[in-house]
Parts: C-alpha cells; structure tokens; sequence
C-alpha cells in the first residue's frame, strides 16, 4: 500500500475511537508535561540561586563577624554590676588583609547596632557606616540622588535603600531626598536611594535594600563602635569594630589561595574565639551549580519514568486493539494485505497517539510552569532543546512501544481469524 493511504486509514481508524484514543494519550500527555514543567522550574531555580551567588561578586572574599558563645567573647573588664566584651573583625585584620598579594581593596561596613523607628515602632532596618566604595562592592546602583563621598566626612548625610524607603516612608512620596529621618538622637538627612537589585544577601550586612548607609567617621562620631546590653542586672558593652570586609581580588584565579591565605591569618590572629567567617562567593558557586545540576537530573528522571509508564499503558491499550480488531486485519490479509502493511499501520498509529500526545504535553506544561510562575512568583526558564527532547522522545515511545502490538497484528493467521468471526 502507499504510504498516504496507510496514514489516512490510520488516522480514520483513530477518529473512529475518539474517547478511546484521547485515553491513550493521556499518559504521553502527562509524562510530556510533567518534564518541561519539572525542567522549567528547576532551571529558573538554578538560575535564581546562582544569580543571587553570583550578585555577591566572584571577584571577592567576604570576611564578616560571628557572635562568638558569651565563653568566646574577650572581656577586658569584668566585675559583678558591667563588663566590657569585645570581638569579630578589627582594624589590625583590616591593615594586614588589605597588604596581602591578590588584595586589590576591601570595602568595610560595621552596624551601628542602633535600633531605626517609624514613630514609636522599631522596624527591620539597619544603620551602617560603610567606605565610599561599598556602593561598587556591593553590587547595587544609585537610582535616586547621589551616593556617600569623602566630602560628607562627619557630616548627617544618609542614603537609604530602597526597601528602607518603603518602610519609612509607607505613603508614597515621590521625592524623599533632601527628608530628615532620625535614628537614635540624631538627625540624618537623606541624599540618595540605592537598589540591589538582586536583592543579594551579604554576610554581616543583609540585604543593602533594607540599610541606611553613612560614611564610617560619621558612624562613629555619632554611634560610636559599641552598644550597651541590659541583661539579669548587668551591663554589658559590646565592642565590635567592623561586621563585613568585602576583599576585591585583583586575579580571580587566585582567590581560593587568596582565601586560604585570609583564613590562616585570622585563625592565628583570633585564636581565643571563633568570631568571624569568610565566604567565597565563587567556591560557593560552584558548589551550588553542582547541586542543582544532580537535583535536575534526579527531577528528569522521575518525569521519565512517569513517561516510561504512559508508554505502557499504549502498548497495553494496543495489545487489546489487536485482538479487538481481529476481523479487520483477517479481512484486510485475505485481501492481500502484507505483513509490513499491518505493521506500518498499527506503527503510525502508535506514533500519531504519541507525537500528538508529547504536543499536547508541551502545552501542559508550559501552562503548569506559567501558573507557578504567576501564583509562587517562582521563575522559570524553558529550555528549547528540553522540548524538542520530550517531542523526540514520545515519538521514540510510539515506536518502541508500538512495535510489539504491531507485529503481534502482523502475525494473525487471516483464515483462522476469519474461521473464528
């Protein structure tokens, strides 16, 4: 028979089954969305995490403070009514780390520890003394007014981020710059908004989107580097001279020495308490991209199986169409129909079902990855090659699936068929 004859008695024989064929398709369908959604949303997860990695800088190690046990903490005075304990970064790290080969600079940021209030409420945003280069180091951009500069010097000037400005300023305001905010017993005056963006989390700093920022002389002339706890009767003022040091390395390929090299000097510098940390946003990247690529795996393999067993299920449904159809191909066989004549039909059959089902499947699941997308505010990336995949592949489960029915067909003796009708 000619093949344009074969696959229009194949089609007329499907639509002849119409509920029949939609049921056989529904497992190519599924398993087909099931891989672009699972693929989709993996993807946009992995992207996500590695941008937010990535926004920290992989031209930088981090050094930040860690609160040590109250045992780790250097007390210098100790009696029954205060004490003074002191820990975390210093400025003699910060002279020797900023001297090490591969230091091109370090931008410095210390938290004032003073609570920042709209009216009488305490809000979730911090006050930081920051270098002038912390705006480039960070990653985040200036969208309104100006940033902090040398010629600010002592002087209550403030920039505030952008999620800060929300939080200070809950009824919209198109312009604050030039406001006065007051943290603590201090005015400051507000020159410039800043926005990260990414949103990317910094050791020792949070999110700059939820900071006010001020130059680091202003930080101590004002708040000074200490603040005083109240706990059980006693009087405990905390000392900490810096909480972040973002060191800029002038070779990238370097920096897991340059690392090491930072983390030696500060365990013999620091050696009553473990109060700080360094973090490595390229190892870190690494590390991360390793780990989704084994969670994308693992989630391309359960939607695999899940199409593996839609594959079945139409070799089960085509088994019992043959015997169903017994008449048909007896009939069709006395008329001189060849073995590979009833082969080819039931083939093209199985893979019409599939290569239709693996569309309707491309469709599923681009519509489950947007519904996450739009419901979870969760991204997700399509992949072009992931769909021509799953297209090629439920074709290839016609084939290997339909293979067994088809030649099962095949092999229907015409005179006993036709004996037993």
């Amino acid at each position: 028979m000619k093949i344009s004859d074969l696959i229009a008695l194949s089609f007329h024989n499907l639509m002849l089954h119409k509920v029949r064929s939609l049921l056989t398709s529904l497992g190519i369908i599924f398993g087909v969305g099931s891989v672009i959604a699972m693929l989709a949303i993996s993807e946009g997860a992995k992207q996500e995490a590695l941008s937010q990695i990535e926004s920290m800088g992989i031209d930088k190690v981090i050094v930040s403070t860690k609160v040590p046990p109250a045992s780790g903490k250097n007390v210098t005075d100790s009696s029954s009514q205060s004490r003074i304990s002191f820990y975390g970064l210093t400025e003699s790290d910060l002279r020797h780390i900023s001297t090490m080969d591969n230091v091109l600079t370090v931008a410095t940021a210390r938290n004032a520890r003073t609570p920042v209030l709209r009216g009488i409420t305490r809000v979730d945003v911090s006050l930081f003394g920051v270098t002038t280069d912390f705006l480039e180091e960070s990653r985040s951009t200036m969208v309104e007014g100006r940033w902090l500069n040398s010629v600010d010097g002592d002087r209550n000037t403030c920039v505030i981020g952008a999620g800060a400005k929300r939080t200070l300023f809950p009824i919209s305001k198109r312009e604050i710059v030039g406001e006065t905010i007051f943290v603590g017993n201090h005015a400051l005056v507000i020159v410039g908004i800043l926005e990260n963006v990414k949103g990317t989390i910094i050791p020792g700093v949070g999110s700059p989107n939820n900071g006010i920022f001020i130059t680091r002389s202003a930080s101590d002339a004002l708040y000074g580097n200490s603040v005083m706890l109240k706990e059980s009767g006693r009087t405990t003022v905390e000392k900490v001279d810096y909480d972040t040091f973002l060191v800029h390395v002038a070779d990238i390929s370097c920096i897991d020495d340059t690392a090491r090299r930072i983390s030696r000097f500060m365990e013999k510098a620091h050696e009553e308490a473990k109060d700080w940390e360094v973090f490595v946003p390229l190892e870190i990247l690494r590390q991360r991209e390793a780990t989704q690529n084994i969670f994308t795996i693992v989630m391309s393999s359960i939607a695999g199986i899940s199409l593996l067993v839609g594959g079945i299920g139409i070799m089960n449904i085509m088994l019992a169409n043959v015997y169903e159809r017994k008449k048909e191909i007896g009939t069709r066989r006395a008329l001189g129909a060849l073995k590979s004549d009833i082969i080819l039909q039931f083939l093209l059959e199985t893979v019409f079902l599939t290569s239709v089902g693996g569309l309707a499947g491309v469709g599923l699941g681009v519509g489950i990855a947007l519904a996450v997308t739009f419901f979870a505010v969760w991204p997700v990336v399509f992949s072009t090659s992931a769909i021509v995949l799953s297209l090629a592949i439920s074709a290839v489960t016609g084939i290997v699936f339909g293979t067994y029915p088809a030649w099962k067909a095949a092999q229907q003796n015409p005179i006993d068929v036709l004996r037993s009708e």
